[in-house]
């Protein structure tokens, strides 16, 4: 089935603060213009809310969707008669003891307690699914509990991501493959146009009907982990993921060819990848953040293939252990490196630059957050004045 764009209506609505009242009456407010919940349950539907819970972080850090929003989606689901469930795998090796303390930590499980609703976890049951409408991976190995919802929606932060540059709607059902297996695409897809290209494969085998964005508090800078929270006081709406990114993005202070995952929808004529092409219900541009901190660019997507290549390593940030004194020796990083260029001594990860790919899934996995990207100096001469 191909991904239905029923409109290309993205709804922005006012949301100050994750007190529960708020978050209900402004969940409420962004899906009034999309028709309501009832647009997309119907009753009895098993309906996956489809959370970023990248990794074990407190929601002051604005590294995963906030608890708040995810109890006013399963009030809203259950409104329309449906039946909530909420899912994801985090990234890394994803251990029982892992994976607690991550819906511990981001407060999801104790939402769902409270709720009586199921928490899924996607590694512990996959299932191949073809996609004969990919251009560049025609089936994905993901969570059965994916497949087998009725509805699936989509329920991302507002981030930067120094890989993708954003992650918003689409980036977000990376998390339906499971585990480590996400690791191992940044090492068949390492560029960027492509790996973009491999999320809308992805979306269009996921299915989803909605998503609803917390950008409430946001993240600049390095993110999907490592950057800063921000402030941005709104909850984004769209049957669109693409065009709720394209919105969310300009947000962030991004032309839609630099997201990646758009670039990509572009040239495939998915969703709706153009701003002037949609209608926008509530004015995007009240919640834009001033000065809004972007991740650095990999310039060298800029330059002709053959020319990129060669100047990548100069142009694109590489990790780096940032705050020795703050490493656990873990070993996350070491563990979820597709390319195996990491290996943790006495005094912290020691980085193979040879082998490593710029995939930054070390940056984002490392519990204590204490790797960090080093930006080349041309990259910084290039990248002054944006944003940064």
């Amino acid at each position: 089935m191909r991904y239905a764009r029923r409109m290309s209506t993205v709804s922005v609505a006012a949301c100050a603060d994750y007190d529960s009242a708020t978050v209900s009456q402004a969940l409420k407010a962004a899906l009034a213009p999309l028709g309501g919940m009832a647009a997309f349950v119907s009753p009895g539907q098993r309906v996956l809310l489809k959370v970023n819970l990248l990794s074990r972080a407190v929601p002051e850090r604005a590294v995963t969707t906030h608890p708040a929003l995810v109890r006013a989606l399963i009030a809203e689901v259950r409104s329309a008669g449906g039946v909530p469930f909420v899912g994801d795998s985090p990234g890394g090796p994803n251990t029982a003891s892992l994976v607690r303390r991550v819906w511990q930590d981001t407060g999801i499980a104790a939402v769902c307690e409270a709720e009586d609703v199921e928490l899924v976890l996607f590694d512990d049951d996959t299932v191949r699914v073809p996609n004969p409408e990919a251009t560049l991976y025609g089936a994905f190995t993901i969570g059965r509990a994916v497949v087998d919802a009725d509805v699936v929606i989509s329920v991302p932060k507002f981030k930067t991501h120094g890989f993708m540059m954003f992650t918003g709607a689409v980036k977000n059902l990376f998390g339906c493959v499971p585990g480590l297996e996400k690791a191992q695409f940044h090492l068949k897809v390492p560029d960027r146009d492509d790996f973009g290209a491999m999320l809308i494969d992805l979306m269009l085998t996921c299915r989803p009907a909605l998503a609803v964005m917390d950008a409430v508090i946001g993240m600049e800078g390095e993110g999907p982990a490592g950057g800063r929270p921000r402030h941005i006081g709104a909850l984004i709406a769209s049957p669109d993921c693409v065009a709720l990114d394209v919105v969310a993005s300009a947000m962030a202070g991004l032309d839609p060819d630099e997201v990646y995952t758009t670039k990509a929808a572009a040239r495939r004529g998915v969703g709706t990848a153009r701003l002037g092409d949609i209608e926008t219900i509530g004015d995007w541009r009240t919640f834009a953040p001033s000065d809004f901190a972007l991740p650095t660019r990999d310039l060298s997507s800029r330059m002709p293939a053959w020319i990129g290549r060669r100047l990548r390593s100069w142009t694109t940030s590489e990790p780096f252990l940032a705050s020795p004194e703050g490493c656990t020796l873990c070993k996350t990083c070491e563990r979820v490196c597709p390319v195996e260029a990491i290996r943790v001594q006495a005094d912290g990860p020691q980085f193979d630059r040879t082998r490593c790919i710029r995939c930054y899934c070390c940056q984002e996995l490392c519990p204590p957050q204490v790797i960090g990207l080093s930006v080349p100096f041309i990259a910084r001469l290039m990248t002054r004045g944006r944003g940064r």
